[in-house]
């Protein structure tokens, strides 16, 4: 009798005992429930900006989200992209753990290459320091001259001096950049496009002219922005203004224009002159003609005609026109440069083997340029040294700024897509 007592006995101890540690065990899993780790951080970012974001978890799936995909986007690599001014989250979830950044897309509206002093890098890498600095010149009066096409190639080809640009070159602006009533502008659209050659999905803003008909095939112009930007650079220098308000008074027919970012893989890198940064320069030549040209063939109502197609650029952009418009013959009618980074390859500027020369090469720069130097002038030299027909202008005491590049593409304009 006594043993069967002793063995309720135990047995009623080891159901209390496991009920114990069934609680205890519970009340672990419940706590580690409960310890999900939120880390806060703020992130702040310009409309067209990319930034990474790295959660230290090695080997483990990271799931990403955001809280509002119409101001910022992020994918499943942690790349955030700014869409529109406002404010969201971006989420980051790996084993029970959540980490979420505050996001601030704000609307720059005038971005500019950063100040950085570094040396030139050599060849083959592109690269040039780039600098935000504003010009201090006098403003010098603008006059209305009326010349035909002819008499501004050829006063604009041998142009340099102060006399010649002020008389040429220097069109009241604020005509171009101003929003006038009574004027349509243009619709700019997102656009997506595979490229195999960097092995990713490339951004770039398309420009679509008022009254814009896709049955139709429009001239097109690829805009290439400096280094350590992207896409969002030429778009913030009124762009659509310039462009809608010169369509609506004729001296440009309605175009199609391509702003890529050629940027690395994973976005911009910070050090704005990274070997990522460089590199997505120095490929981009065989991603234009492999990846962007065919996509917006097929996808935009625009001419594949050499006459029709143009290229312009500033800066390390406006090095990488030139090395597009004279490597690729017979394949560009309008080619022009504004402040021209160093070390491109000046034995591609000629036009040996071309059969058709193009009808619009411009070059310009500040005079006071002290980023890029006297290298804009030396591509000059180097085009009269090859007889190739072009026009060349300084902006006179004009730096490493928006408003020589602005000057640029309008006197550009002026002169292309007849």
């Amino acid at each position: 009798m006594k043993i069967k007592q002793c063995i309720k006995k135990i047995a009623f101890l080891c159901l209390v005992a496991g009920l114990l540690i069934s609680g205890i065990l519970g009340m672990g899993v419940s706590a580690q429930k409960k310890k999900t780790v939120i880390s806060s951080k703020k992130l702040i970012l310009s409309v067209g900006q990319k930034k990474k974001l790295k959660v230290k978890k090695k080997n483990k799936t990271v799931k990403w989200s955001s809280g509002n995909k119409k101001v910022a986007t992020v994918n499943s690599k942690g790349i955030v992209c700014g869409k529109k001014t406002g404010k969201t989250t971006v989420t980051a979830i790996v084993q029970m753990k959540k980490y979420v950044w505050k996001v601030t897309v704000k609307d720059v509206k005038k971005p500019a290459e950063a100040v950085t002093q570094k040396p030139v890098i050599p060849e083959p890498s592109p690269a040039v320091p780039t600098a935000t600095a504003t010009a201090t010149a006098t403003p010098i009066p603008s006059q209305t001259v009326t010349l035909s096409p002819e008499q501004e190639w050829e006063i604009g080809k041998t142009s340099g001096t102060k006399e010649a640009f002020q008389q040429y070159f220097h069109p009241d602006m604020k005509q171009y950049t101003g929003k006038k009533q009574g004027v349509p502008l243009g619709n700019f659209e997102e656009m997506t496009y595979p490229s195999e050659i960097v092995g990713a999905e490339r951004e770039a803003y398309v420009y679509l002219p008022p009254e814009y008909d896709s049955s139709k095939k429009y001239p097109v112009l690829y805009l290439l922005h400096g280094i350590g930007c992207d896409r969002g650079q030429w778009r913030y220098m009124y762009l659509n203004e310039i462009l809608s308000n010169m369509i609506y008074t004729g001296e440009l027919q309605p175009v199609v224009a391509v702003i890529p970012s050629i940027v690395p893989k994973d976005g911009l890198n910070k050090d704005t002159f990274s070997a990522e940064n460089i590199e997505a320069f120095t490929k981009f030549e065989k991603e234009f003609i492999q990846d962007l040209e065919p996509y917006v063939l097929a996808n935009y109502g625009v001419s594949s005609k050499r006459e029709d197609t143009g290229v312009c650029g500033l800066s390390m952009g406006g090095m990488e026109a030139l090395r597009l418009g004279f490597a690729i013959k017979d394949h560009f009618n309008y080619i022009g440069s504004f402040s021209a980074a160093p070390t491109l390859d000046t034995g591609i500027l000629t036009l040996d083997g071309w059969k058709t020369k193009p009808q619009t090469v411009l070059l310009c720069t500040g005079d006071a340029d002290g980023t890029v130097g006297s290298n804009p002038q030396d591509y000059h030299e180097k085009l009269v040294e090859n007889n190739v027909d072009h026009i060349w202008y300084l902006y006179p005491k004009g730096k490493h700024d928006e408003k020589v590049w602005k000057n640029g593409l309008v006197n550009f304009l002026k002169r292309s897509y007849k």
